[in-house]
């Protein structure tokens, strides 16, 4: 019987996990270890786990990740191990429409799947919704409808799920839309999002009303550095991590610089490698002129493996190891 490298780094971590001192008290449900209150309620804590492969799922807010990799540099602060592919796209929806190219709907959905095989998450962390608030009600109902479709996809190729709900529009001023009508619309979405995590047991971390009095923008949608830092930094404690490691380094700026320009070099590498900027050429309707060259960009992985290695040195180099 053959056995995907996602369930089988799913049954080492099950049985890490009983090795390991675990922060929480946990109980697996099928989409993977998730923790329950006193009340019996389901939350986003104990889901990450020693060793894990993070995919980061979702539009230009994921991909302006690259630039403001806080997440992921909290995350590997955290949780030592754990490695992370960036596939944010610009534009992106739960359908893939973004990652279509020049082909269909279908096409784009079949390419997330594909790029989902060479990343190989355990965990898959989804960011979608933040579009969709600008639509009226049949474009939410499709899109709820195409977001459970997602989950159980991914949930089919033996990943865990976190869905993030997105933060409310700012007033960027009179000269920017009013966003009341997008916050609006947003809740309904909201709401739709905390459905489907109920239903597939999915962790839930809830970002609509996060620093409400703060401005993260200019003109109320591109964050700037600040924004994705308390972001991260809200994500990471929702879950389940209280103490965050990233204080011990606030009067280590050159420390944390370093260790983000390994992260954006590493994340660099893979986005050429799923998003090749001569595709056409490559793979499309001109690839009999450079086609041959094609090889080339499943040989950008080893670049991509270099940089988590040198980010495993800077852990060793600091001494850094999980709190306990």
């Amino acid at each position: 019987m053959k056995i995907s490298p996602c369930k089988l780094g799913l049954l080492a971590l099950a049985i890490t996990t009983e090795l390991i001192s675990p922060r929480l008290n946990s109980v697996c449900v099928a989409s993977g270890v998730v923790a329950q209150d006193a009340a019996g309620a389901t939350s986003a804590k104990a889901i990450v786990q020693p060793g894990d492969r993070i995919a980061l799922i979702g539009g230009g807010w994921v991909e302006r990740m690259h630039n403001h990799p806080w997440l992921e540099t909290m995350l590997t602060l955290e949780a030592p191990g754990v490695t992370f592919r960036n596939m944010g796209w610009s534009g992106d929806t739960v359908f893939g429409d973004a990652r279509a190219v020049f082909g269909s709907r279908t096409d784009g959905y079949q390419r997330l799947m594909r790029d989902l095989e060479y990343a190989a998450p355990n965990l898959a962390i989804l960011f979608y919704g933040e579009n969709e608030a600008h639509g009226g009600q049949a474009e939410r109902e499709e899109f709820l409808k195409g977001y459970h479709k997602l989950v159980e996809d991914l949930k089919r190729k033996g990943c865990r799920i976190a869905m993030v709900i997105p933060r409310q529009r700012e007033d960027a001023g009179p000269q920017f839309p009013n966003p009341r009508y997008y916050n609006s619309n947003l809740a309904q979405v909201a709401e739709g999002i905390r459905k489907i995590a109920a239903d597939h047991q999915a962790t839930l971390i809830d970002l609509q009303k996060l620093a409400p009095e703060k401005r993260f923008t200019e003109e109320g949608i591109v964050w700037n550095d600040q924004g994705y830092q308390e972001s991260a930094r809200e994500i990471v404690k929702q879950l389940g991590y209280k103490n965050l490691a990233i204080d011990k380094f606030l009067d280590q700026s050159s420390a944390i610089n370093e260790l983000q320009s390994t992260i954006k070099s590493k994340n660099e590498w893979f986005f050429h490698r799923y998003r090749p900027q001569n595709e056409t050429y490559l793979f499309l309707f001109r690839k009999h002129e450079q086609g041959n060259n094609a090889v080339e960009v499943e040989q950008m992985e080893k670049f991509v493996r270099d940089g988590e290695n040198k980010i495993s040195q800077w852990l060793t180099n600091k001494q850094w190891a999980p709190k306990p």
